[in-house]
């Protein structure tokens, strides 16, 4: 009998990147030619959603493999808690050595000091910069050693929540989707520079005979959009697309005079943080190549959710989970197991990812975890996976925000204000709500049923204790 071994698992964890940023997808501004090669290497999830619209609940759930609402985190700004398990944590008690490098994002950044040592949540190796050049962390540090000359180059502008807390920032240059400009120090010195890195460093730097699992933590395409100046010149400004907002959704006032022309400055800033990733992807590739480990490496690339960049006449994220914010690009590849150049059109979440990882490591799947194996999916062994997908938002002041997403409708109910319904069929860039009008009566109950059924799986979770009287 051959002896079974378990992979080494690299995850590509991008920030804020939508699903059409990539070639595979259609986009066609700025080359991908790494994150296409990774396509098709392996598999596409061309229908992959994430179970909330901003980092850290979402990250949460991502390496949990669990829904918000069991987690009871469905906001920014709440530590993720130490004891409960995660992914790369089950891995190190199989004999993996696990990193995470780059951004997590499991505690509030606003309000630590960035110098002290985080939590581990299960990783042994923690080169942890949550944000790019606002704190002494890291990243920094990393600049400060390489080119020392050039930190004030890399340094960026304090979030709000940090300011709050009274933190003294090193930069006033803006941090927001429709205040693009140039990176002022060399392209090696980037955030995504260093994190590939770091990245590579790691891999090299592993025994052969020792799995790894390892996150690099893009903070790319997130804004501060500023990319260096190489990678704005390789998009092509001619081909991007401009926002598109319906005619019922009202326009952020702070956007309201952003022109077509400054609305291809945005696009084409992020597009281009796109490209300096996609050059990163190329070079862990190459050095997961170098070592001869391809065949025995299951390797995932995906973001924690999108960004409007306009659309619906707003910026950055949030709900009600329209598709340029939950629909993410997701590519698996692990050559022992699944073909290349497959395209899996069912519906996914990202919450799938930890027990399909665990599947492909020989390790069962904890009771707690809500996440289904997409392993049959991956190799062809079925096309269906899930009939909907659920996407959470609530916070200790806001109140719930629950969105449910057919492949053919999606249903938006928060708990203050009117539910929203779009066809997605006729209007797949989902700018006319449909819920009052007496033809799709019948769909607002179908689509109901599908969010009450979708919340009891995620929030109670497991069984109830019962005992002998």
């Amino acid at each position: 009998m051959k002896a079974f071994r378990r992979p080494n698992i690299l995850v590509i964890y991008t920030d804020q990147q939508r699903w059409d940023t990539l070639g595979c997808n259609g986009q066609r501004a700025v080359p991908t030619p790494n994150m296409d090669a990774l396509a098709r290497m392996g598999a596409r999830l061309d229908e992959c959603y994430v179970q909330n619209p901003v980092c850290a609940p979402s990250r949460a759930s991502f390496l949990s493999g669990q829904y918000c609402s069991a987690l009871r985190i469905g906001t920014n700004g709440v530590r993720f808690p130490e004891d409960v398990p995660t992914l790369p944590g089950i891995l190190k008690a199989y004999g993996y050595t696990t990193a995470q490098i780059g951004k997590l994002h499991f505690e509030p950044h606003s309000r630590r000091d960035h110098r002290d040592p985080p939590l581990r949540y299960g990783f042994d190796i923690m080169i942890q910069s949550d944000e790019p050049g606002c704190y002494d962390d890291a990243y920094t540090k990393w600049v400060e050693r390489v080119a020392p000359e050039q930190l004030d180059g890399v340094r960026t502008m304090l979030p709000p929540a940090a300011v709050m807390w009274g933190k003294k920032g090193y930069s006033d240059v803006p941090r927001n989707t429709h205040e693009p400009y140039c990176f002022a120090a060399d392209a090696s010195l980037t955030h995504t520079a260093f994190v590939t890195a770091q990245t590579c460093d790691f891999i090299r730097r592993q025994d052969k005979n020792t799995p790894y699992f390892c996150v690099a933590g893009y903070y790319a395409p997130h804004p501060p959009l500023n990319p260096p100046r190489e990678y704005i010149e390789r998009v092509d400004r001619s081909k991007l697309r401009l926002p598109v907002v319906g005619e019922e959704e009202a326009v952020s006032p702070a956007l309201r005079d952003m022109t077509d022309e400054k609305w291809r400055d945005a696009a084409c800033a992020y597009l281009a943080m796109v490209a300096q990733v996609d050059d990163g992807v190329g070079e862990l590739l190459e050095c997961i190549r170098q070592r001869g480990d391809m065949e025995d490496t299951v390797i995932v690339f995906t973001s924690d959710h999108g960004e409007f960049l306009g659309d619906h006449g707003r910026i950055q994220k949030g709900m009600p989970g329209h598709d340029c914010i939950t629909h993410v690009p997701c590519l698996v590849a692990y050559p022992r197991m699944i073909s290349a150049g497959r395209v899996c059109g069912a519906l996914t979440e990202a919450v799938d990812i930890a027990p399909t990882l665990l599947d492909y490591c020989g390790i069962q799947t904890p009771s707690f975890m809500q996440g289904q194996s997409l392993a049959a999916l991956l190799e062809g062994r079925t096309d269906v996976h899930k009939e909907a997908v659920l996407t959470e938002y609530f916070g200790e002041h806001g109140d719930r925000q629950t969105t449910v997403r057919t492949e053919k409708y999606k249903y938006y109910c928060p708990e203050q204000g009117a539910e929203l319904l779009f066809d997605l069929k006729k209007d797949p860039n989902e700018l006319r709500s449909v819920a009052g009008e007496p033809a799709y009566a019948a769909v607002m109950s179908e689509m109901r049923l599908h969010m009450l059924r979708a919340v009891q799986r995620a929030a109670y979770q497991g069984l109830p204790r019962i005992d002998e009287y």
